[in-house]
């Protein structure tokens, strides 16, 4: 994800920022590549909730890190901040979205390009009823997500992580975890955005009828849920009923490659400005 964006925009000098813990010393090396790169951990009083959480709640132990989105908004210093899932291809420029005036952009889930929201009280989806306290009417997948420093600070992210009680799953059957909390505490207030920022191939048909945008008009590509192509089975499954699955993969492989050659390469130059270093 990360080699795709910088090779997509070119034009982009602001830090990136990867938000992380106990990483292998092979994938550091790997982000070290990226001069504009700021790793960080996540802060200890998230840590703090992810372990109560994760001991009230079993099966969030293996998916706590999903609420490493929430970290974002303690990132004050920054005019603009565009978080992006790492499941995710850019293959194109995003210039434009830093020149957007509103404090707060995503993507629609799915749901709503099926007419749908979500209950506040359970987060499934439906369609709204009459008198119903807490729909969202338009919930938001938070894979990607444009906020402005008047988002970002400690005000906004004490309250998010605050957030994140036992309590708030009690009616709650599904694995939601940071965009149960962003969804809820930010409703109404969000901007959508068409989701050629976002897209998710397996939604094609309703994507293209709701919004009139086709994969040929992303620019960003999320291999969301299970469908990751280093998943082989979901890979063979998918692609065989839905041709825009295969663009994806098909998208995501071709990146990868030129990821490896890129990756290779700078191993090789420092591997020979070392040796150089000892020579002399």
């Amino acid at each position: 994800m990360l080699y795709s964006f910088v090779t997509s925009n070119p034009w982009f000098r602001g830090d990136i920022v990867v938000i992380c813990k106990d990483l292998p010393a092979e994938m550091l090396r790997g982000l070290n590549l990226f001069n504009q790169v700021r790793i960080i951990a996540p802060a200890p009083v998230i840590e703090k909730k992810l372990d109560e959480i994760s001991e009230s709640i079993p099966k969030f132990k293996s998916i706590a890190s999903r609420f490493y989105s929430l970290e974002i908004f303690r990132l004050g210093k920054y005019h603009k901040l565009l978080f992006l899932d790492s499941d995710m291809i850019v293959t194109g420029s995003v210039e434009e979205l830093f020149r957007l005036p509103g404090s707060f952009y995503a993507s629609a889930e799915l749901c709503w390009y099926k007419g749908k929201g979500r209950s506040g009280s359970n987060f499934l989806s439906g369609f709204r009823e009459e008198n119903l306290n807490g729909f969202i009417e338009k919930p938001v997948n938070t894979g990607f997500m444009l906020v402005d420093g008047s988002v970002l600070g400690s005000l906004h992210y004490d309250a998010l992580v605050n957030r994140i009680q036992p309590g708030l799953w009690e009616n709650n059957t599904l694995i939601y975890t940071d965009e149960l909390i962003i969804n809820l505490y930010f409703k109404g207030k969000i901007t959508l955005l068409d989701t050629r920022y976002n897209y998710r191939a397996r939604a094609a048909r309703i994507v293209k009828e709701k919004e009139n945008v086709a994969f040929e008009d992303a620019k960003i590509i999320h291999y969301y849920s299970k469908f990751k192509p280093w998943n082989f089975s979901e890979v063979l499954a998918t692609s065989a009923r839905n041709i825009n699955w295969l663009k994806a993969y098909e998208t995501w492989y071709n990146w990868y490659f030129r990821f490896l050659k890129f990756y290779h390469l700078q191993q090789k130059i420092s591997g020979f400005k070392q040796e150089s270093d000892n020579v002399r």
